[in-house]
């Protein structure tokens, strides 16, 4: 079991979202990091792309379909 905290991962998940929108679905995933939660972001992405896909890069468009399928199976503890 992979844990993650939900803002962050809520985030992640509405950028890769944007960009699909966008029009940047076919391009890698890239974040820009300027600012403390934008570590996080990368610190997220670069554990799923590890555990999920094997340490390959993704492209938005996939970053988006495996979020969204991870999230509505998800269970969210509040603490």
């Amino acid at each position: 079991m992979t844990t993650f905290r939900i803002i962050p991962t809520v985030k992640l998940f509405n950028l890769a979202k944007k960009a699909r929108y966008d029009g940047y679905g076919n391009n890698s995933v890239y974040i820009t990091v300027r600012t403390k939660g934008s570590h996080e972001l990368v610190e997220i992405y670069r554990d799923i792309k590890s555990v999920f896909n094997n340490g390959k890069d993704m492209t938005w468009n996939q970053l988006f379909n495996f979020m969204d399928k991870q999230l509505t199976e998800s269970l969210v503890v509040f603490e």
